[in-house]
């Protein structure tokens, strides 16, 4: 009797580089493989957790995600094994690449159920792949041989692996090597080594001292009584012919000496669900209007091992780090944070205060009189499209973050919003346009009372089209150095979109924690939007701090009181309107020059104003209220990108964009504009789509129907460069790794679009629960040539109308949840047909009956 192929109801997606093997093993046991992420996908293979996809596996779309072993532990066992045994995140020892030696079988056996289980490898011989060899004694052809190779192999005893798995934290390997071990007889008459004396009195225990006391107590009761039960479960032996013996001096906690030279790092206390050190990867993406969602190259993450997350307790912010702004309370309860500077690195500046005369004896205002801030001096009426009229910008230290090109590219959209960059600082400067508070020239422009701000709040104010005060925390310059306070955090995002999530994620960028799109017990807190949610709701359950925005803005400005437990009151209110804006009262060192307006020289009105119109507007309001009423034909007409007719009939390019930011399509369409084409949301009316990568959005899969021409921005910037439109051939989306996985030639399928509508003469029905909804679906289909029923055919329909070569007129789009609806359908074996039949079809500009097919068998 033939078996059941083991992975027959699998249908998987790899992300990163997977292994041939593995892949043949999938395929050979009966699985089937998506070429991209979809609710079809049942299992996600990822040995990598850093990859982006495997973030959108899990937050997006849910999907079970495990590694590799998965299969191959699957195949060994003639079983598909639990998945949650095989996901990538919290494996402790992922690529641990471990050699038994001088162990017991039984021994042996249990090391390799612990490896395999959390993430590593156990093999039989000791080869170069080896990263760690585990052995009881001393001596042997593999001892011997691990020594040569110190540098790539560590030596460890068995107790490595037991005290990782149970301090849940890789263990320092040199504190477990082999050679630290005693005999019986090396410990019978332990030296007696007396305690080092100081002269200096020891300090008077405060508060924070007694509470890590007794953290730390109630720690080491838990892990000896968790010690004791693994004794008592079948707790690895070592052999007794080896004579394995502990020290006296050290016995009742870690049984081992301290290697010659090194220091023994105290340890603090755990949080719970406390994770080892996960590799830190920079987020990346740019913002509205091409200015890019970078930060500094010191402020980007170091990729310096984690400690441990402990949220509950920490010491006091040190005295030398100025400019951190701590409470004035005691900070007994802090969440970790790494106050190292590393050597010769400028400290963060003061708080600037204004220079008063006879300061000490003339009063302060009374805090309850807040500053005002202003942008533009009220008087003059600026148009949106010169909103950085009178400003005059100096650039430091982006040249080496973002290069050149880029700082080349902000001047010109300064340049064209009425403002100008100066090459060096000086008087005339109005503006310092700088990332961290780091360099000689923020000290000198906060001296002289100039307005310091990012390239953040460049990129917002061209969105608002208005010079406005800084706003939102990323506005202004940041504080910190290459060490950021929150490096060990692993922070997580719920009920932000667009935008905003974006910001946040700029935010938790800019100090130093690890941001992850799923929630797992590991997570130090969670930036909520509003009340709600899975993820809210989760959070609670497992006590991890929720918090606002709010939250995350105080620990970009520094205040490093927010990282106190329990969570202050104020940042646990959730779902505020302007949730976004700073407190400028912790940073009033950095308004002080915007406390002036900023008056507009009437020189600078006539040089830089666009036409005759404006300049007139100035010398008289009535005048130009009498040219308005007296030249109403003169005012083109504006050209409505709504309506059809007028797009279908123009000659100019209709041009529609994705895959870019809300910011820079709108910067791209005012190119557009000033070229004399038109620009579109309606994919069903465009000549050009214009993308950064073949990509599955809904607007590729209508204007790939109807589209001339696929393109990259660079024809955008080649046109803006020439003043007109030029010849698309040279800027053709080419996205070779995408078409290969699609099964695509994306040049191919315009022409045959072009040829011929895909769904012409065709007709779909389009079951209820159908991802994407029926909606989008059916714009799809009609941008195809094709037309969606509202009521379902009658099964002779299904049956009779064919097209010339023998294929059905009538498709059944369903899934899985309403196949059982359409039970009368699969009685008589008309096929029906997953949403891909529609997607994938469009992008492929063909009639697939055979790989869509919803098997109901």
């Amino acid at each position: 009797m033939d078996t059941e192929p083991l992975f027959k109801d699998v249908t998987y997606y790899t992300v990163g580089d997977i292994d041939s093997k593995v892949i043949d093993l999938l395929n050979d046991g009966g699985a089937k493989k998506d070429s991209y992420l979809s609710e079809m996908v049942s299992h996600v293979i990822a040995d990598d957790c850093t990859q982006n996809e495997y973030s959108e596996a899990k937050e997006l779309f849910e999907l079970p995600v495990v590694t590799s072993s998965w299969v191959r532990m699957s195949v060994l066992c003639k079983k598909q094994l639990e998945l949650d045994l095989f996901s990538p995140e919290d494996m402790i020892f992922s690529g641990v690449v471990a050699c038994c030696s001088q162990l017991s079988q039984e021994d042996t056996n249990a090391l390799w159920a612990m490896l395999t289980t959390n993430g590593g490898k156990c093999q039989g011989t000791l080869d170069k792949h080896c990263t760690h060899l585990i052995t009881g004694d001393k001596q042997g052809a593999k001892y011997e041989e691990a020594l040569k190779h110190e540098g790539t192999i560590k030596i460890v005893c068995p107790d490595w692996v037991t005290d990782t798995l149970l301090k849940k934290e890789c263990q320092d390997e040199e504190l477990y090597h082999p050679s630290l071990l005693k005999s019986p007889s090396e410990i019978a008459t332990p030296p007696f080594t007396p305690p080092p004396t100081t002269s200096s009195t020891p300090p008077e225990p405060t508060p924070m001292d007694i509470e890590q006391q007794e953290e730390q107590a109630k720690q080491q009761a838990k892990l000896k009584l968790k010690a004791q039960a693994l004794q008592q479960h079948g707790r690895i032996h070592q052999k007794q012919d080896v004579g394995v013996g502990r020290s006296p001096a050290n016995q009742g906690t870690r049984p081992r000496q301290k290697s010659p030279g090194r220091t023994t790092q105290p340890h603090t206390a755990r949080s719970p669900g406390a994770m080892p050190p996960i590799p830190q990867v920079p987020y990346m993406q740019m913002p509205p209007l091409g200015l890019p969602s970078f930060l500094p190259s010191e402020m980007q993450r170091m990729g310096m091992p984690r400690p441990l997350r402990n949220i509950t307790n920490r010491a006091e912010l040190p005295p030398h780090m100025p400019g951190m702004i701590p409470s004035p309370n005691k900070m007994n309860q802090r969440m970790t944070f790494n106050p190292a500077m590393p050597p010769g690195h400028r400290p963060p500046p003061p708080r600037y205060v204004p220079p008063t005369m006879n300061q000490q004896s003339q009063p302060r205002p009374p805090l309850s009189m807040p500053a005002t801030y202003w942008g533009h001096d009220p008087s003059d009426n600026l148009p949106p499209e010169m909103c950085l009229l009178g400003c005059v910008f100096y650039i430091t230290d982006y040249l080496k973050i973002v290069g050149q090109p880029q700082i080349d590219n902000w001047k010109k959209v300064i340049e064209q919003h009425g403002g100008q960059v100066d090459p060096a600082y000086s008087n005339r400067v109005t503006h310092l346009l700088c990332a961290t508070q780091h360099t000689d020239v923020f000290h000198i422009a906060l001296k002289d009372q100039r307005r310091v701000v990012t390239a953040f709040w460049l990129n917002d104010v061209l969105v608002k089209k208005k010079m406005l005060p800084p706003w939102q925390a990323l506005h202004l310059p940041i504080i910190y150095g290459e060490d950021k306070p929150c490096s060990n955090q692993i922070l997580c995002v719920t009920n932000f979109d667009g935008e905003e999530r974006l910001r946040v994620k700029q935010m938790i960028n800019a100090i130093g924690a690890k941001y992850t799109g799923y929630m797992t017990h590991g997570n130090s807190a969670v930036i909520c939007g509003r009340p709600d949610g899975k993820k809210f709701d989760k959070a609670n359950e497992w006590k991890i701090p929720v918090v606002n925005v709010q939250w995350l803005s105080d620990l970009v400005l520094g205040h490093l009181e927010a990282l106190k437990l329990p969570v202050n009151p104020k940042y646990r209110i959730l779902g505020q309107e302007n949730q976004f804006n700073l407190d400028l009262s912790k940073v009033l060192h950095l308004m002080v020059g915007w406390q002036v307006p900023l008056k507009i020289q009437k020189e600078t009105w006539k040089k830089f104003l666009p036409n005759q119109k404006a300049r007139q507007a100035l010398q008289s309001q009535e005048n130009e209220v009498n040219k308005e009423i007296n030249e109403p034909a003169v005012k083109k007409q504006k050209i409505s990108v709504d309506d059809p007719s007028v797009l279908q009939n123009t000659s100019q390019p209709v041009i529609i964009f994705t895959g870019f930011p809300k910011g820079q399509v709108k910067k791209l369409q005012m190119i557009v504009s000033q070229l004399g084409g038109i620009s579109t949301e309606n994919p069903r009316h465009c000549t050009h789509l214009v993308a950064p990568s073949l990509s599955r959005t809904m607007k590729f899969f209508i204007a790939i129907n109807v589209c001339k021409h696929v393109i990259t921005k660079e024809w955008i910037d080649a046109c803006m460069a020439q003043g007109t439109f030029v010849d698309e051939t040279p800027y053709r989306l080419k996205d070779s790794a995408t078409e290969k996985a699609m099964d695509c030639v994306l040049e191919d399928s315009l022409k045959r679009a072009q040829a011929k509508k895909l769904f012409e003469g065709m007709s779909f029905y389009i079951s209820p629960s159908v991802c994407p909804p029926c909606s989008d679906l059916e714009k799809v289909v009609e941008a195809a040539g094709g037309k969606v029923l509202r009521q379902r055919p009658h099964i002779q329909t299904f049956l009779e109308q064919k097209d010339t070569n023998g294929n059905k007129k009538n498709v059944m789009i369903t899934c899985e949840n309403d196949v059982m609806l359409y039970k009368d359908l699969v009685d008589k074996d008309i096929a029906i047909y997953n949403a891909e039949f529609i997607l994938t079809g469009v992008m492929r500009q063909t009639l697939d009956y055979k790989s869509f097919e919803i098997d109901v068998h």
